[in-house]
């Protein structure tokens, strides 16, 4: 059965950024940034979590961030952002409760903001 689709919450948006939260089993909050003059190029994507007692570590976050900001620059077709979202969606994490937002890890959650930002969210593979 494949996942429904789910409602992401945008929170905010200031000078080209803008502001995404998600439950896991803390808020994890995405900030897409655009270039200036070309509102559909992503500059950059930074990734922040709410809770001090951050388990990933916020090293972690600022790494992925980094990571994905390189693989979205480099974005040519509608395949390789797919092949991003493909391979953000669906880990499944210990600590994450069940929550309204369905995300199954920090990695879930991404790439469920990522996928309706990339407009590709449709392509998701069946949940188990």
């Amino acid at each position: 059965m494949p996942t429904k689709e789910v409602e992401i919450q945008e929170i905010g948006s200031i000078s080209n950024c803008r502001t995404y939260k998600i439950r896991t089993c803390k808020d994890i909050y995405i900030i897409i940034c655009y270039k200036n003059g070309e509102p559909d190029k992503i500059d950059y994507i930074r990734i922040n979590a709410s809770s001090k007692d951050n388990n990933c570590a916020v090293s972690f976050l600022e790494a992925l961030s980094d990571l994905l900001t390189f693989a979205v620059r480099r974005i040519r077709n509608v395949h390789e952002a797919r092949a991003i979202i493909k391979n953000l969606r669906f880990h499944k994490c210990l600590n994450c409760p069940i929550n309204k937002d369905k995300a199954m890890s920090c990695a879930d959650a991404i790439g469920q903001i990522l996928g309706k930002v990339l407009k590709v969210e449709g392509e998701e593979k069946e949940n188990p």
